[in-house]
Parts: C-alpha cells; structure tokens; sequence
C-alpha cells in the first residue's frame, strides 16, 4: 500500500496507529484503492473526522460566522425601514431569516453543539427582540402611524413564529429523549 500510495511504509503505520491522518490528496488514492466513496472512508473513521474539527479550525470560523450574523442582523434592520424595498421586503426578509437558521445549523453542526442546548441560549436573544418588536407595534398602531407599523409588523410576526416553531421543534426533542 505504501508504494501505491507513493509514502513511507511508516507513514502508513502512523496511519493505522491514529498518531496521524492522510492528506486529501492520499485520501482520494485510498478511496480509489479500495473503491469506497470520500464520505464513507471519513464517516467510517471517528477519529479523522474528530480531527479534522480541530479547535483551530472551529476558532478560525467564528469570526466568519460572528460577521455574517452581524451582516444579516444590519440587512434586516435596514429592509424594515426601507421603503423602496417595499415589493419585495417580504421576500428579502425571509431569505435573511432563512441565512440565520442556515448559520445556526452550520455552526451547530461545526461545534456538535446539543441543538436543545444551543436553542436555549439562542431563545432568550429571540425572545427579547420579540418583545420589543410587539411593543414597537402596539405603539405604531396607537399613534396612526402606518408605515412604521408595517415594518415592525414584518419583523413582529417573523420573530413570533420563529419563536414558535424552534420551541414545537425543540420541545418535541425533549420529549422523545
């Protein structure tokens, strides 16, 4: 094996003893070697994919995943109040919600976070800009004004039925647990 994959036959041994793991391009020759699929040959051996969620890796994504929350949380605040955007604000609201949720399950999935556990901590967040939200609303509609009642109205119910359905969704899980 070690002269088919052009290395060392104690590369090959540190292979097996877990003391170190292949690189892309000797990962490719493996799977065709032995006929198996990438995802297969990784998803058969915890320890490789443990390693490839190395800390560094994780650390060097937050920020990523910090600035895109950060850009969306802007977009959605700018697209509340922005009435040129008036035809399509519906829209471009929900595909920003859909990028939250999107992040939220690439960083869960990053961190191998309990989703139960991670939707707590998220929920507190939500249920305050749900809040406020309302509240904006009631005040909207109590002085007349139409058009800030709108935009917070948009934000009002996207917010409550995120806020639903996370909580139908995670409290099933904890009841089939």
């Amino acid at each position: 094996m070690a002269d088919a994959l052009h290395v060392s036959r104690q590369t090959i041994s540190s292979w097996e003893t877990g003391h170190s793991y292949p690189d892309i391009d000797s990962l490719i020759k493996l799977s065709n070697l032995y006929t198996l699929s990438l995802d297969i040959l990784l998803k058969e051996d915890r320890s490789m994919t443990d390693t490839l969620r190395k800390p560094a890796v994780l650390h060097a994504l937050h920020p990523t995943i910090r600035n895109l929350t950060i850009m969306n949380s802007i977009l959605m605040v700018a697209l509340l109040f922005d009435d040129q955007f008036a035809s399509a604000k519906g829209l471009l609201l929900l595909i920003a919600l859909l990028n939250f949720w999107t992040l939220n399950q690439f960083a869960s999935t990053l961190i191998q976070e309990d989703p139960v556990a991670r939707w707590q901590k998220s929920r507190r967040w939500l249920l305050i800009v749900t809040l406020i939200s309302t509240t904006g609303a009631i005040v909207a509609w109590q002085l007349h004004h139409s058009g800030l009642l709108t935009d917070v109205l948009y934000l009002t119910i996207g917010c409550w039925i995120t806020l639903a359905f996370g909580t139908i969704k995670y409290t099933h899980r904890l009841i089939a647990q």
